[in-house]
């Protein structure tokens, strides 16, 4: 089975190869203090990881694809109510199964959702929309690649950028632009590197930041550019402290991004508690404290709260927050019992955080079996 479809599928293997070395971490201890809590809430319909989680126009958060394990992929979705807490079945279902897409709030409050598994053969091509207000999904226009492990990024100009991933062969530099208004994807380049894994994230002059990911089996990058939408290019920036893949990024209240977890070329046996910041004044790395966990398989685990702290959801049989101010980890109350690999979290409009499936560490021989539980996240 190709590596691609391990990475992004989920299956279970331990890759060997000798740890990148990083650099020490800001010798700061890590806050022992509490900050929040996280409970459990009202359970999924099905167990689901590699799923999407996109907050509504109307602050309802749906659900879309993922997997219960190996093989048992999703076409349905599900709408959580922050009302009620409860989930309730979403009447219309995509065109195909999805897990490892991408789903991307557009500025008419549809959702543009790309590529992912289908099967276990090849990642898909194809693209649907969401439509909140008739509950349906309507195939679009193909994407230009069959596509996992992509990031999708909506732009201040209202295009999506599609960039890097793999074609279920090999990793992807091309980058592509989906325009909502005539529903087209257009290649306008490419990046710097191929990234199957890596982190996107919009910094506050509109630019995309995308940070490490993987060329191809056992070659991890600490890498990292900046796509520029004025000019379509992209620029590279000074390496990051570590190669990271599987790994987080969110923009702080001040403009720099912090960037955190992940593994090396080991897999399973590589994941890291680090974390580091960018300045975009700089565009240089710091390494800063580290976490309280090693997470990986976290990509949008993360969301920016209301007083400027990052809370992190997956990849950890608990949660915790970062401060900014302190540059200090710490654990909030309450249990996963599991990692919460390829979980999703989201920013309820009541300040909340739903936590939302994932898998544990499964074994090789079973595989992942993904968890229909959900929790919430509140000081």
């Amino acid at each position: 089975m190709c590596y691609q479809f391990c990475l992004i599928v989920l299956i279970v293997v331990g890759l060997s190869a000798n740890c990148s070395a990083q650099k020490n971490p800001v010798d700061v201890s890590t806050s022992q203090q509490i900050y929040g809590k996280i409970s459990e809430t009202a359970k999924l319909s099905e167990a689901r990881a590699s799923h999407t989680a996109t907050l509504l126009p109307d602050g309802k958060v749906i659900i879309i694809g993922g997997m219960e394990r190996n093989g048992v992929f999703f076409e349905s979705a599900e709408i959580f109510n922050p009302q009620t807490d409860s989930f309730i079945k979403a009447k219309g279902k995509m065109s195909i199964k999805r897990v490892g897409h991408t789903a991307t709030l557009l500025s008419d409050g549809k959702i543009l959702i790309v590529g992912g598994w289908s099967n276990r053969d090849l990642p898909e091509s194809s693209a649907e929309i969401y439509d909140s207000k008739t509950d349906t999904f309507t195939s679009v226009e193909n994407a230009h690649h069959r596509l996992s492990g992509h990031t999708a990024m909506l732009l201040d100009n209202g295009k999506v950028l599609i960039a890097g991933g793999s074609n279920g062969k090999s990793g992807l530099s091309d980058v592509e632009l989906f325009d909502q208004q005539t529903k087209t994807f257009t290649i306008i380049g490419r990046m710097q590197n191929a990234r199957i894994g890596a982190a996107a994230v919009k910094l506050a002059d509109g630019r995309v930041l995308l940070t490490g990911g993987a060329v191809n089996q056992g070659q991890i990058l600490s890498s990292a550019e900046i796509f520029d939408p004025k000019t379509n290019s992209f620029t590279a920036t000074k390496a990051m402290n570590v190669v990271r893949y599987k790994h987080d990024s969110i923009r702080l209240s001040d403009g720099r991004v912090l960037v955190f977890g992940g593994s090396d070329n080991r897999d399973w046996n590589g994941q890291y508690k680090s974390a580091e910041i960018f300045d975009p004044k700089t565009n240089e790395f710091t390494p800063t404290n580290d976490m309280n966990f090693a997470r990986f398989k976290i990509e949008g685990t993360s969301v920016l709260l209301k007083d400027g702290k990052v809370f992190i959801g997956g990849g950890g049989t608990s949660a915790e927050v970062f401060n900014p101010q302190t540059n200090t980890f710490t654990k909030t109350a309450g249990e996963f019992g599991i990692p919460l690999h390829f979980a999703s979290v989201t920013l309820l409009d009541d300040k909340r955080a739903l936590i939302v499936g994932g898998y544990g560490n499964g074994t090789p021989q079973a595989g992942p079996i993904s968890t229909n539980r959900a929790w919430i996240f509140k000081l």
